[in-house]
């Protein structure tokens, strides 16, 4: 049997020892949902983001074919979420962050916070305008012990562009490409005297605050945000970073964590040692919770 490829970074792995127990209230707990989803629990209360179960094929995206949430996978996804989920935040709007969307709403009667381009797409499959909120940099919004707070962010280009960085010209989205990139964003959540700061793919320039982040979720899916990853850990200054949307989103989750083609995970670990960046490199699994300390 081979081994699976986060075995070889097993010491850097967090997980809580008994995942069963109810998450304490002096905390969040971070539950890693696969490429950039994420969920959030403090108090009985639970915001997600990004939350993506589908997992469309490679040459289906890269092809431009129909593509569809698919409810068994949601089905399997969701029996590691909270039943009701106060909120979902959606980064930006391409199909590995918003697909199953409308119908993980649906499920688990959360309200969407997210960009304009977002908003529309998810109230194109029948949503209520009341479940929606559309965000830009500097909103913030309290929603049951979470305060959060909205920030500017930017999309990777790939082999030089941004991709599907146009808009849907149809009212409802089929393709890969309707899902259009939107207006990224990245989002600063506290709860419990906790920082939690999440982007999917770098940040643009100046801090999100002068005080310290206890957590940074960074995107590193494509070698843009590699770039600005050091950076992006200096000016966040956070005590624990932790890598996302480094796995392979084609790849159904059954499989496992397997990493994605363009990620290079060694690469961001031989960065952190070298240039001694602030905080402790750390990596999560499919579905395993860690209640941040």
């Amino acid at each position: 049997m081979h081994a699976a490829p986060l075995d070889k970074y097993s010491s850097l792995i967090v997980a809580d020892k008994d995942p069963g127990c109810s998450p304490p209230t002096n905390s969040i707990r971070v539950t890693y949902l696969g490429v950039n989803g994420f969920q959030f629990e403090n108090g009985g209360h639970a915001l997600l983001v990004d939350p993506y179960f589908t997992r469309i094929g490679l040459w289906a995206a890269a092809l431009n074919e129909r593509i569809e949430s698919n409810p068994n996978r949601v089905t399997e996804g969701l029996r590691y979420v909270r039943p009701d989920i106060d909120a979902i935040l959606v980064t930006h709007a391409h199909f590995d962050h918003l697909l199953d969307g409308p119908e993980i709403m649906r499920r688990t009667h959360a309200q969407l916070l997210a960009g304009p381009t977002a908003i529309r797409l998810v109230e194109s499959f029948g949503i209520s305008p009341g479940k929606c909120d559309a965000v830009k940099p500097g909103s913030a919004r309290k929603i049951g012990p979470f305060k959060i707070r909205v920030f500017p962010a930017q999309h990777d280009r790939l082999f030089g562009k941004i991709p599907f960085s146009g808009k849907s010209a149809s009212s409802k989205p089929m393709k890969a490409s309707d899902w259009g990139v939107g207006e990224p964003l990245a989002f600063l959540i506290e709860a419990a005297g906790k920082r939690i700061y999440i982007d999917s793919g770098g940040m643009p320039g100046a801090p999100p605050t002068a005080e310290h982040v206890d957590l940074a979720i960074l995107g590193v899916a494509l070698p843009d945000s590699r770039k600005r990853f050091a950076e992006a850990i200096r000016q966040l200054q956070p005590r624990y970073i932790l890598p996302s949307h480094q796995d392979d989103m084609f790849a159904p989750m059954n499989r496992g964590f397997v990493f994605g083609k363009m990620t290079n995970f060694p690469a961001l670990l031989r960065e952190t040692r070298k240039e001694n960046l602030p905080g402790d490199l750390i990596l999560l699994d499919y579905f395993k919770p860690w209640t941040l300390p």
